[in-house]
């Protein structure tokens, strides 16, 4: 506690904002579909796989089925980033929490470079390579 009661009712409240905000984006689900509804994933507030539901005859899909799968998920993850983005709103709409971000951007500067989002074939190169670690097979680098 400080001194200054105004000061420490801004805080408890910013707090209690805080926690409503984490309780919110445990709750958080994302969910998406591919393949007109036949495949569907969900995914939580950070993005992680938490249910992907295929249909009987995937196998049928053959050579699709990776990529459908892909889009599900993606469709997931925008869908609970929109829901992540509205549970935060009771901090992201409060002018002292985003001055004390500013503040602390000022501070501690900027990332050195913008974080720019992967081309398709470098989104596929990394999904091959990942599902080849899966299933122990070895990965070469083709350039």
């Amino acid at each position: 506690m400080s001194a200054d009661p105004e000061y420490d009712a801004a805080i408890d409240e910013i707090r209690a904002k805080a926690n409503k905000v984490q309780t919110a984006m445990a709750k958080v689900r994302g969910t998406g579909t591919a393949g007109n509804g036949a495949i569907s994933a969900t995914v939580d507030a950070a993005g992680h796989l938490r249910d992907l539901k295929l249909p009987r005859d995937a196998h049928r899909l053959g050579d699709r089925l990776a990529s459908l799968i892909l889009e599900a998920a993606a469709n997931a993850e925008r869908d609970a980033a929109a829901k992540s983005a509205a549970a935060a709103l009771p901090l992201t709409e409060d002018s002292r929490v985003m001055k004390g971000l500013k503040s602390v951007r000022e501070t501690f500067g900027q990332p050195a470079r913008p974080v720019t989002p992967l081309t398709d074939a470098e989104v596929e190169a990394a999904d091959d390579a990942y599902f080849a670690r899966l299933n122990g097979a070895a990965v070469y680098d083709q350039n």
